[in-house]
């Protein structure tokens, strides 16, 4: 299972941070979550809640 893949089941089951979806998915590097991140949103896969700060899946 990739990281993206691990990343939209956790999403699936509820809104989270980025440093909680670190800590979920075992992600070491913190740029490298968010740069992922920021892709799959450029994608479309996920979206961003800028008012509460959670990411959510699409």
């Amino acid at each position: 299972m990739t990281d993206r893949e691990k990343i939209l089941t956790a999403l699936r089951e509820k809104p989270l941070k980025a440093f909680e979806i670190m800590k979920r998915v075992n992600i070491k590097n913190q740029e490298d979550c968010q740069s992922l991140l920021l892709k799959m949103r450029d994608e479309g896969a996920v979206k961003f809640d800028i008012h509460k700060g959670h990411w959510l899946a699409a």
